[in-house]
């Protein structure tokens, strides 16, 4: 069985693309188009989130919170997918609860064993 990774992103081009290359890695992929949406989907238990933190509803920020405040997520890991490069920017999602923090534009590669690299962990 594959591991369930849940996307949160409100670029539709950049999830469909997201989910393309991790889905040809082997991963099941389910899509949100925002933080709203991604906590809505949280019952069918991803084994690693990735959050974009500007999204409508609720950010990417937000929404790592909210996973770490809850018994069933805290343990999920979460990596943090932004055009945000600022170290306050990164800091916040540390802050948050994050595991790991990547800016795009990234080789899909990296980012296939950021992934990983994650799911090892755990």
């Amino acid at each position: 069985m594959s591991e369930k990774i849940l996307i949160a992103d409100d670029e539709e081009d950049f999830l469909e693309i997201l989910s393309y290359n991790l889905e040809k890695e082997g991963f099941d992929v389910i899509s949100a188009a925002n933080g709203k949406e991604a906590v809505s989907l949280l019952p069918v238990n991803p084994d690693l989130i990735i959050l974009d933190v500007m999204m409508p509803d609720l950010d990417g920020y937000a929404v790592a919170t909210h996973l770490r405040k809850h018994p069933a997520t805290e343990h999920i890991p979460i990596l943090m997918f932004t055009a945000k490069t600022a170290v306050t920017d990164k800091i916040a999602g540390f802050q948050a609860g994050v595991d790991d923090y990547l800016t795009k534009p990234i080789h899909p590669t990296e980012l296939t064993s950021r992934v990983e690299a994650l799911l090892n962990r755990t």
